[in-house]
Order: structure tokens, then sequence, then C-alpha cells
């Protein structure tokens, strides 16, 4: 098999991030946060949507017709234009994220928490806080670690994949197991999706670095958490620039030749593609220890202030897991769906 931008790991992106500091452009000093599923996910739905073949994309185009919350997302566009049906696409990869304040859903990870009425066209209520990462963590002090909880994204990931290429089943199911296959691929990318760090202070882990506190370059008038920081480094600089503009130049920066894209539509099903999907969250996970808890030294109790190089190399990985991301997820659409 050629190597391709699908087979770059962790340790790859690592090795680059000698020649990344200097090659990266500087990035914008924020004034406001913007997260990586406002913009990094509708920027990779763009890439692997119109990465997909035409056959393909038709038979997406007709599934996602059917999603049972299609009066939100076709809103103000008319879904049975070209045009219209790929907004819906890119909406669909955020939709995961919005239902989690939707009243419609529930919160089943709370034990109090009471199932909301099963609406048409939906399998469950459920909002599924628990599809969007992988809950782990790693130690560096001999706090004991948390364990992999089943299930998780990985090991469900298989049955989403197998819905969406089931033609025995409803159109609107399939629809919603594509809006989350979308989603998921796009988070399990993000190095703070994939794990957190567990510590003497935090014995329950950091949440993914949500408790961890920190400075972008002193600019914020307040601190950030370090997921925050992660989720937003294509968002913030890009938050002017319509999203196939975002998507186009990631595309032009980290691009996949045709004989690529052929390696790149082998996938395997079932349980190896349980292992593929923690293997992607590996990679995460990798990059999370070793460059996204690399913090900068903390002055006294003010949290520490990310220096130009940790934003530049932050923003370059960000960037690559983005294009990693879009083309894995046109990959397993076209193992589903293609001809």
């Amino acid at each position: 098999m050629k190597r391709s931008l699908l087979m770059l790991s962790a340790a790859t992106a690592m090795a680059l991030s000698a020649t990344s500091l200097a090659a990266a452009p500087r990035a914008e000093r924020p004034t406001t946060t913007r997260r990586w599923d406002a913009v990094g996910h509708r920027a990779m739905a763009a890439m692997a949507y119109d990465r997909l073949r035409p056959a393909t994309r038709a038979r997406v185009d007709d599934i996602m017709r059917a999603h049972p919350d299609i009066a939100a997302l076709g809103a103000n566009v008319n879904v049975n234009t070209p045009v219209g049906i790929r907004e819906v696409f890119l909406r669909a990869s955020v939709w995961p994220d919005q239902i989690r304040g939707d009243a419609r859903f529930y919160p089943e990870t709370d034990s109090s928490a009471q199932p909301t009425p099963l609406l048409p066209g939906y399998p469950t209520m459920a909002r599924r806080a628990g599809w969007h990462y992988l809950s782990r963590s790693f130690s560096t002090d001999g706090t004991p670690t948390i364990p992999l909880v089943e299930p998780n994204v990985a090991s469900v990931f298989p049955s989403l994949a197998e819905s969406l290429g089931d033609n025995a089943l409803s159109p609107s199911l399939r629809a919603y197991s594509l809006s989350w296959i979308i989603h998921v691929v796009g988070d399990l990318h993000q190095p703070l999706h994939g794990t957190s760090r567990s510590a003497a202070d935090q014995p329950d882990g950091d949440a993914g670095g949500n408790r961890v506190w920190v400075q972008l370059r002193g600019f914020e008038r307040d601190s950030i958490n370090l997921h925050a920081v992660w989720d937003g480094w294509v968002g913030r600089p890009s938050r002017e620039l319509p999203i196939d503009d975002v998507a186009a130049a990631i595309a032009r920066e980290l691009p996949m030749t045709a004989g690529q894209a052929d390696d790149a539509l082998n996938l395997p099903r079932g349980a190896p593609l349980a292992a593929t999907v923690r293997a992607w969250a590996d990679e995460s996970a990798t990059l999370a220890r070793y460059m996204a808890y690399e913090l900068p030294p903390r002055a006294g109790s003010v949290p520490p202030v990310l220096t130009d190089a940790y934003v530049a190399l932050g923003t370059r990985i960000a960037r690559q897991r983005l294009a990693l991301s879009a083309y894995r997820l046109a990959a397993v659409i076209e193992a589903q769906l293609g001809s």
C-alpha cells in the first residue's frame, strides 16, 4: 500500500514538529473562542463530501433528505438542489453537538434523567454524550488512570457504519447514523478528545483538558481551558472566512493524490473497523500527551501563557488532523455506500 496522508501517525506529526514551527504561519491573536465543532467540523465535512464519488454522493443526498430532523437541518435551503443538500450534510456534522442542549433529547448519562418521548424516525432520544470522546487517561505522577469504559465511540462505530450501509433499514435511521459518523470521525481527530490526564490534584482526570487553564499568549482577558484552545485552532483564525475557503486552503496544504485516494477507500468492517477507530483515537491521545500537555512553565498561580511556538505547532497539528479526518470520513462513507 502506498504511503499516504491517511497513514500519518502521531509519531509522524511529532517528527514534523521541528520544521512545522518554521513553516507554519503565525496564528492570529483572537478576541473570541470559536469551537472546533463550529468551523472545524463543517470544513471537514465539506472536504469529505466533495471527495465522494458522484454515485456515492447521490446516495448520501437521498439518505440525508430522510433525516428525522430535516426540518431543522434543511431550514432556509432547498434540499432538492445540490447546493442545498450539501449544506444539510455540513449542518449534520454539528448536529450531535446541537442536540446536547435540545429539550427533545435527554442526558442518558444522568441517572436521574427521564427519557423524553420517542419522536418519529429516531432510534432513541438519548443525547449520546459519551460518543464524542474516549474516556481514558494517562498519568505521569503515579495517580491511577481511568480505564476505557464500554460501550464507547470505538465500540459503537462499526454498528453505525453497518446501519448506514444497510438498505433494509429506514432512510431516517441511516441518516441518524450518518450524522453521528460525520461528527465523531471529526471529534476523534481532536487530540484532547482521545485522552485526559490524571494527577494527584485531579484523580478523576481533567476531562480532556477542560480543567486545565491557560492564557492564549496573554491576549485573552480571562484564562481559557486547554480543551477549548485545541477545539479552536482552526476556527479562531478562520472566523471571518467562508467554510469552503477554509476547506480549500487545508486541502491545498495537505492534499491526497488520486492513487492515495484509492488506498483510502479500503477500510475494514466489523471488529477490525473498531480497531481502526481506536487507532485514530490513539493517534490523538499520543499528540495530546506529548504535544497538547507540554505547556510553558506557570508563573506563580497565574495560568501559563501559551508561546508563539506552541500556538504555531498546535495550529499545524489541528489542520493535519482535520485533513486526515476528512479523508477518513470519505473512506468510511465509500466503504458503506460506494459501488
